[in-house]
């Protein structure tokens, strides 16, 4: 059975910090970082920069949160992880649909994923179905034991949403169902113009700044 959808500030920073040992706090700030690369792009950039600069750069800035934590990196074949010392946990970023940080509604990776996030959510069912909650984190039991997370990030003119979230079901490249979302608080974007289109979307997730933010009540 699925676990709540959770969007109470101390219920998230509480199961963060149990799951993955990292604060609030370093969750906004890798989505932050993304949104700087991103406002750092030109309408002289190619077309599909924006949005690939700001998906790197999340990556970018949740290695660069994590690593000092013993987290670890990977590419293997194209597809950026981001691995918890366990070597079972990993968290990957892609752009989220509309959809995304909602609490009531069921978000989405963007564009369809291929096989690397599909192997991965097959090896999510497999574990989950395994156990009642979240399996103990043990070390050295090979990829097909690894719970995969998305930290999952929706840009609009006016705000970003994000969430980490568990996703335990995938249909033709696009994640249908979650185990559990750990929804933050949108951050208000006040006063920046943002260019959004159709191209938002970079790499393996192909994957829009002086800044006024307000946390959004």
């Amino acid at each position: 059975m699925a676990l709540p959808v959770r969007n109470e500030e101390f219920e998230v920073k509480s199961r963060l910090y149990e799951i993955f040992g990292l604060e609030a706090n370093d969750i906004q700030d890798v989505i932050m970082q993304g949104l700087y690369a991103r406002k750092a792009c030109t309408p002289n950039h190619p077309r599909t920069y924006a949005g690939y600069s700001q998906w790197a750069d999340t990556v970018r800035a949740l290695r660069d949160k994590t690593s000092p934590k013993g987290w670890t990196s990977s590419e293997d074949n194209n597809f950026s992880l981001c691995i918890h010392p366990s070597t079972n946990l990993v968290i990957v970023v892609q752009t989220g649909d509309k959809e995304t940080g909602f609490s009531a509604r069921n978000p989405s990776n963007k564009a369809p994923k291929g096989t690397n996030t599909e192997q991965a959510i097959w090896a999510n069912q497999k574990q989950l179905l395994l156990f009642d909650k979240l399996p103990e984190i043990s070390l050295d039991e090979g990829h097909d034991k690894r719970i995969m997370w998305v930290l999952l990030y929706h840009v609009t003119p006016s705000e970003i949403r994000f969430e980490l979230s568990l996703p335990s079901k995938i249909v033709g490249g696009k994640i249908r169902s979650w185990q559990e979302r750990l929804v933050f608080p949108a951050i208000v974007l006040d006063q920046i113009d943002i260019e959004i289109g159709d191209d938002d979307d970079g790499n393996d997730n192909r994957q829009e700044f002086e800044i006024n933010i307000e946390r959004k009540i």
